[in-house]
């Protein structure tokens, strides 16, 4: 009988183990910050009070709409074709000094963007879209993923026609998303060559979508108008578009990295 407690109690030990080693496993796979889908920051300063509905739906098991996560890049990322309005590109933003991000104490990061011009092509993150209505009727068109929607099926996801027509945060001059417009002229331009830099945990400014005012200051360099982002802080593991030393991944003072996260694939 006592062969039989002992037996018992190292089976039930080794049980404990394998749900604790299972648990860790998971939770390596998940963001640890999954609380902060609790909203601390809002767009009042563009809205004015103007109807607008803050999409806080956990879009994936990552994180809120405004960590932009990107789980299937070929699906996630909806193309927007044929554009009539210029868009704001935060890829590049971070440090500075043409287009820093600081953070301004109230869950938000002021980030310096450039305008690209209308007419080009650009992406959506279709978990990273802020206005709640829009992200349902995306959804449903195109599906979770964004498998039914441009460049992964034929339709044109609902979210680029209210871009286009400035409609998806009111206040806004124009909308952040994502854009190969600098990527293309690296050869004259090479820091906006495009290389991915893995980073730890951190805050880091959640762009897309995200709500922007005209500055009327002008990039010396690419002559392209600056704008100014209002970018939802996040806290977790991210990537940042350019390749710095890991060192750098963690700025001084008020500064954060404007960034997304693409989750590594589950073992």
């Amino acid at each position: 009988m006592k062969r039989i407690t002992r037996s018992y109690s190292r089976l039930v030990m080794f049980g404990s183990l394998c749900l604790l080693a299972a648990g860790l496993v998971y939770g390596a796979y998940q963001t640890p910050a999954a609380a902060q889908r609790r909203v601390t920051f809002d767009f009042v300063r563009y809205t004015q009070n103007k109807p607008f509905k803050l999409n806080t739906l956990p879009t994936t098991a990552y994180g809120p709409p405004w960590a932009d996560i990107i789980k299937q890049p070929k699906s996630n990322m909806l193309e927007c074709r044929g554009n009539t309005a210029p868009i704001a590109l935060c890829y590049y933003s971070g440090p500075g000094p043409t287009a820093p991000c600081i953070m301004d104490g109230l869950g938000i990061a002021n980030c310096t963007c450039y305008e690209i011009p209308a007419g080009q092509t650009y992406y959506v993150d279709i978990n990273a879209i802020l206005n709640l209505d829009v992200y349902l009727r995306t959804v449903a068109t195109c599906g979770k993923e964004g498998e039914r929607c441009a460049p992964a099926g034929p339709k044109e996801a609902p979210v680029c026609d209210v871009i286009n027509h400035n409609l998806l945060i009111p206040g806004a001059d124009l909308i952040s998303t994502f854009s190969l417009y600098l990527e293309k002229r690296q050869d004259r331009y090479p820091q906006f060559k495009i290389s991915l830099t893995e980073c730890p945990s951190a805050a880091y400014a959640g762009c897309m979508t995200a709500p922007c005012k005209r500055t009327g200051k002008i990039d010396p360099t690419t002559h392209l108008p600056l704008v100014q982002c209002g970018c939802p802080v996040y806290e977790g593991p991210y990537q940042i578009g350019q390749e710095i030393s890991k060192t750098d991944c963690r700025l001084g003072g008020n500064y954060v990295w404007s960034a997304a996260f693409t989750p590594p694939p589950k073992p």
